[in-house]
């Protein structure tokens, strides 16, 4: 099995590379619905919809590409676990930052996260040449 470190992460919106990236998270849900009926011994349910959300920390830098995003930016989200390079494999989707902050910790380097919403479908892709 291929073991993967954080070292070699890339994220990209829209088509520019994040500098200074510290991290970046993403989690696909579905929702269920409750279908339980009086008499059942065992609850039960039926699936909905699916969604998706995440965040993305770097290393605060005002002239760095990817930084100047605001809540309410509509993204294009591309996250790679292994880098960029051809055969790879990635997470992509349109996304909406919801919300950014600014970490400031004494003796710590200062870092940006934006935390984005899924606006439809999220795909894994692989890199071709």
């Amino acid at each position: 099995m291929a073991r993967h470190t954080g070292k070699n992460g890339t994220v990209k919106v829209d088509g520019t590379d994040i500098a200074g990236l510290v991290s970046f998270d993403i989690t696909e849900e579905i929702g269920v619905e409750d279908i339980t009926a009086a008499g059942d011994t065992w609850e039960d349910h039926d699936t909905t919809l699916k969604k998706w959300s995440g965040s993305i920390t770097m290393r605060l830098d005002h002239l760095a590409d990817g930084q100047d995003l605001r809540a309410g930016d509509e993204i294009a989200f591309q996250g790679y676990t292994e880098g960029d390079a051809t055969g790879k494999t990635y997470l992509s989707g349109t996304a909406t930052v919801t919300s950014h902050g600014v970490n400031h910790e004494y003796k710590s380097p200062v870092e940006r996260t934006y935390s984005i919403t899924g606006k439809g479908a999220l795909s894994v892709a692989t890199v071709s040449a």
